[in-house]
């Protein structure tokens, strides 16, 4: 999950939304008619953050306890697709960059038309300037702790996909999307 924040006329805004990396840009999508996507292709400066949350990390004095992650904080200007086919064309590529095969496998969804897209914005944000940061490994406890009876180390956190669930007209007609392809799901090990 992504998180788009901005500035707007109303004060600053960080909107929850999918994404998918298409080469040197970012896509996002939502509600043409939304603040966001129309404050967002407006021009105006724009931070994408995806974050990974991978564990507590547990010290043995409690200002030493931390998370473990990894994050990517994407800035710039964002540029929103105007042209209806070639933004039905990339909500199907956000699609198939999310759910691998799921426009093209044996049992594909329908693609995104040209009305769909109407209403469905598609901003491309190009990755110019970013910045990177992680944090593993154990707590950086001072010697003056080695004697604390507590115990330290890393609960690691795992995101994983659960049982697909079909909706009551699929049923068991058509095979579920395989779970272990999907892009952006971390295994921790």
């Amino acid at each position: 999950m992504a998180h788009v924040g901005l500035t707007t006329e109303d004060g600053p805004v960080v909107i929850p939304t999918l994404h998918v990396r298409d080469g040197d840009r970012l896509l996002l999508h939502g509600s043409a008619y939304g603040r966001f996507m129309t404050a967002a292709a407006s021009g105006i400066e724009v931070c994408v953050t995806v974050t990974l949350f991978d564990g507590l990390i547990l010290g043995r004095a409690a200002s030493h306890h931390s998370g473990a992650y990894r994050s990517v904080m994407v800035f710039g200007r964002a540029t929103g697709i105007e042209d209806h086919q070639e933004r039905a064309d990339l909500l199907g590529q956000i699609v198939e960059g999310i759910v691998p095969d799921r426009l093209s496998g044996a049992h594909p969804a329908r693609r995104p038309s040209t009305d769909e897209a109407a209403y469905t914005a598609v901003l491309a944000l190009p990755i110019e300037e970013f910045s990177l940061k992680t944090r593993g490994g154990f707590a950086r406890d001072e010697p003056k702790d080695d004697g604390v009876e507590a115990w330290a180390g890393i609960i690691p956190f795992n995101v994983t996909p659960g049982t697909p669930i079909p909706d009551s007209l699929t049923g068991t007609r058509f095979p579920a999307p395989d779970t272990s392809t999907l892009r952006g799901i971390q295994h921790n090990g």
